[in-house]
């Protein structure tokens, strides 16, 4: 299994600070979360170049998170649609420069998506944002890199179920599914015992247009990101799954601003305790 850490992990630290815990714990990959706090839209090339030079010496692999907060590819205003593609854009140019070759994408929000028309337009307007990705989506395939649509929690996202994101990715060249697990349990959790089961199916039933997994525990409320095994999430038949239909890498997605080093630490402790 190749593991690897997310910048997610603290706004408190800079981003060198986290690829340089990722080399300490010998992981295989960085996730760099291109947005704030970490990076804003009039930073200085330099300071990405030296991020770039960290990665580099370090030895780890990169991949690219794409800014989503205050965006929307699916607003109701054509401005902040237009704003996302640009920023999705540059996410895609920042992990060519990385020399990485995978870029998350998050889903759009469909607000009241239990109204028909506005359902169909969301569904229009996440179509026309991956089309009018798919010029860098070929820039893109050209350096290797694939796009990958996250799997949201909130009731509010699109593509949300398994269906929809099939329909989006099925057949779109360059683009397959991150799946974040602990957004997945928020979403089939019946009780404790029933989520990881029903997360190991999504495995299998996304094959091969999986292309990312961010892995994270919670409590079955909400949107947590501990380590695995400070939740109620049960990872065995979800690992079982990973390691019979999944070779790309695993993402430790972890939140703790206050102690990182601590979380990481146990996050990786326990996915190498795993055995298939």
């Amino acid at each position: 299994m190749k593991v690897g850490l997310s910048t997610h992990l603290s706004v408190k630290k800079d981003p060198e600070e986290i690829v340089r815990l990722a080399e300490k714990l010998e992981l295989d990959c960085v996730e760099i979360v291109f947005d704030i706090p970490h990076f804003f839209p009039d930073d200085e090339v330099k300071e990405i170049r030296n991020l770039n030079e960290v990665i580099r010496s370090a030895g780890l692999h990169a991949q690219v998170h794409d800014s989503f907060l205050d965006l929307n590819p699916i607003s109701q205003y054509s401005e902040l649609r237009k704003i996302t593609l640009e920023q999705s854009e540059e996410s895609v140019k920042f992990c060519d420069f990385l020399n990485g070759d995978q870029v998350t994408i998050h889903p759009g929000r469909c607000w009241l998506r239990e109204n028909q028309d506005i359902l169909q337009k969301c569904q229009e307007r996440f179509e026309n944002y991956l089309e009018e990705l798919s010029d860098y989506a070929h820039y893109a395939q050209d350096r290797e890199i694939t796009v990958g649509i996250e799997t949201g929690a909130h009731p509010a996202d699109y593509p949300s179920d398994s269906e929809e994101l099939l329909r989006h990715v099925r057949d779109r060249e360059g683009v397959g599914i991150t799946l974040d697990i602990g957004h997945a349990y928020l979403r089939v959790r019946k009780d404790e015992k029933s989520g990881g089961a029903e997360i190991a199916k999504l495995i299998k039933l996304f094959g091969k247009e999986l292309v990312n997994v961010h892995l994270h525990d919670n409590g079955g409320r909400s949107d947590d990101h501990l380590p695995p095994g400070q939740g109620e999430i049960n990872f065995d038949p979800i690992l079982g799954a990973l390691d019979k239909y999944y070779d790309g890498p695993v993402i430790l997605e972890l939140w703790d601003p206050s102690t990182p080093e601590k979380s990481a630490g146990e996050g990786v402790e326990y996915l190498r305790k795993f055995q298939p």
